[in-house]
């Protein structure tokens, strides 16, 4: 039996992770033994089983609207999706530039700014309420604009 591909192994274990699959049949699925497939899992909880449920539960629901209720729903899930990634990214760059502020100017001020920008990104990446996120965000973006817009310069005593 030829050794498993970094590449399988992720599939394996994302299947794993979703909790539809016995280790069984996962061993069938990708032509190994059930004996490897329990080495891999060892240990572990499938840890995305809840989103596969609550994916399952909306498809559930959304079958007993009417077409124009879908369509209606899946663009406002798109919207906010593609609302969310963009605060994230941007919340990651602006990350990124503070932590490059930091290694460059290392006075007080700057410290305590680069702790402000981290804690405000770290709310957005992290953060669970949709509405909060966007708040936060919106707070991250001006702060990012303010630091990628302008040529701050500090003077130190």
């Amino acid at each position: 039996m030829a050794r498993l591909s970094l590449d399988d192994k992720e599939k394996i274990l994302a299947d794993f992770h979703t909790g539809a699959f016995t280790q069984r049949e996962l061993a069938k699925k990708y032509g190994v033994s059930a004996s490897t497939i329990n080495k891999m899992t060892k240990g572990l909880t499938p840890k995305n089983e809840h989103i596969v449920n609550a994916k399952v539960s909306v498809i559930a629901e959304l079958s007993e609207q009417s077409e124009h209720e879908v369509n209606a729903i899946e663009e406002a899930v798109r919207k906010q999706a593609e609302h969310l990634l963009f605060f994230q990214n941007s919340a990651l760059k602006n990350q990124n530039l503070a932590n490059e502020k930091l290694n460059d100017e290392s006075g007080l001020y700057d410290l305590k700014l680069h702790s402000d920008i981290t804690s405000k990104n770290k709310q957005t990446v992290l953060g669970k309420d949709a509405d909060t996120n966007i708040n936060i965000q919106n707070n991250n973006t001006q702060q990012s604009l303010e630091v990628t817009g302008i040529k701050v310069s500090f003077d130190e005593d």
